[in-house]
């Protein structure tokens, strides 16, 4: 996982500095000198702020509860049972509201409800159509901006429109349970309802939900199956750092999505039902279900993250190489309850595939990110507090040096791009071998 926000502006300037060594260097076999390629050595995967998930995990199989995984990473910080609102409005498809590129959908969609009775709604008409079993509903926005829902042979025509289905909180909550899901989408939806209106010509789709449970229920952040291997407590974590961070945001609607949040790494993967479906008969997402209610008393109240009586906009990642990050050595902003603390939970957690991994800089790509004619050799010359790179020193065979210096997920990003694959899984960087 690497939950949050890659995509976010990095701060901090980036230097790129050449200087010509004192003295004569003394003339070297090229093949000796100037490698074809360089090794780059790490560990972690993530941005390293916040939370690592598998520092919490190996944190719960040693007996820590979820309160004391949550403090250890995230400073001052208080989890108290608060009052939080009922429900959150999710977007699962329509236009990016952030303004980052790459995001967002365009286009018409389908809405297919299957298992159960189904039926579409038009605030002040009421029910235009409804149905049982499984139906398939094409949805696109008009020239004039309204929804246009097609059933059938019939076209409802609206500026809002509401899909509702059986088995949820809206509407028949004893009857029989179905599932819709929406092209385009990476979840599929057994609870809540969903909403549709028009935003720059694309459907605009929520799905309006019980923040405390159901959306929980549908957070993609963590491996359920972590609930039956000793890592109840770090789920229970996860599920209050999940709801910390939608309280955060659930202040004011959204106008450009009618949403809280989204259903991606911009806010939180959610994933509805085929999160809660997990594993054989649902066997992983029931112990993810399990850990959220564990952290729940009922659909408005709940352990939230607080930091001076706030819930917090707390961030977590995957996995570190021994210590976490200031917020402020990785992007911009100095965050007083995310400080860098020593995690060595994440490299004895089992499972941590990121532990240790290589990566290959060509001698070509080592030119152009150094601006060097050829590149002897290339070091980790500084370090943040948590260990990730902060200055690289790359050496001509005639030793002049160049530097390059940066924010931590600004040498992720800028090193990631120079190797064979394109990116690096994490900025603890401890050697780079020719």
């Amino acid at each position: 996982m690497e939950h949050r926000r890659l995509h976010r502006a990095l701060a901090g300037a980036v230097a790129l500095l050449v200087a010509a060594a004192g003295g004569l260097a003394v003339a070297a076999p090229a093949s000796a000198a100037v490698p074809d390629d360089f090794t780059v050595t790490g560990s972690g995967y993530g941005h390293g702020v916040g939370m690592s998930q598998f520092g919490a995990y190996e944190l719960a199989r040693e007996g820590r509860s979820a309160v004391k995984i949550l403090r250890h990473y995230y400073s001052g910080s208080k989890v108290p049972y608060t009052s939080t609102p009922k429900r959150v409005r999710v977007q699962v498809y329509g236009p990016d509201p952030y303004g980052y590129s790459g995001y967002g959908d365009s286009g018409r969609t389908t809405i297919t409800v299957s298992g159960g009775d189904w039926r579409v709604r038009v605030p002040g008409k009421g029910t235009v159509a409804q149905g049982s079993g499984t139906k398939t509903l094409k949805v696109r926005i008009g020239a004039k901006g309204n929804v246009r829902v097609r059933v059938d042979d019939r076209t409802h025509v609206a500026p809002k429109v509401r899909i509702q289905w059986s088995g949820t909180t809206y509407w028949r909550p004893s009857g029989r349970t179905a599932v819709a899901t929406v092209v385009g989408t990476h979840g599929s939806y057994k609870n809540g309802r969903l909403t549709i209106q028009g935003r720059s010509g694309t459907p605009n789709i929520t799905n309006d939900v019980l923040l405390n449970t159901e959306y929980l229920y549908g957070i993609a952040e963590m491996p359920s199956s972590w609930g039956l291997n000793g890592g109840d407590r770090a789920l229970r974590a996860q599920a209050v750092t999940a709801r910390s961070y939608a309280l955060s945001k659930i202040a004011s609607v959204r106008t450009a999505c009618d949403c809280h949040v989204v259903d991606d790494v911009r806010d939180q993967n959610y994933a509805g039902w085929r999160k809660e479906a997990e594993g054989t008969g649902g066997r992983y997402g029931a112990a993810w279900k399990k850990a959220v209610d564990a952290t729940t008393r009922d659909t408005t109240t709940a352990r939230v993250l607080q930091v001076g009586g706030r819930p917090v906009a707390a961030h977590y990642f995957s996995s570190s190489g021994g210590r976490t990050a200031n917020s402020e050595d990785v992007w911009s902003s100095a965050l007083s309850y995310e400080r860098s603390v020593a995690d060595p939970y994440s490299l004895r957690a089992p499972g941590n595939s990121y532990r240790s991994w290589t990566r290959t800089i060509t001698q070509a790509k080592a030119r152009q990110l150094f601006g060097l004619q050829n590149v002897a050799s290339i070091k980790v010359t500084r370090t943040w507090s948590s260990g990730q790179m902060r200055t690289l020193t790359a050496t001509q065979p005639d030793g002049t040096t160049a530097t390059l210096t940066g924010k931590a997920d600004q040498m992720r990003a800028w090193v990631g791009r120079a190797t064979t694959r394109g990116s690096l899984p994490a900025a603890w960087v401890s050697r780079i071998s020719g």
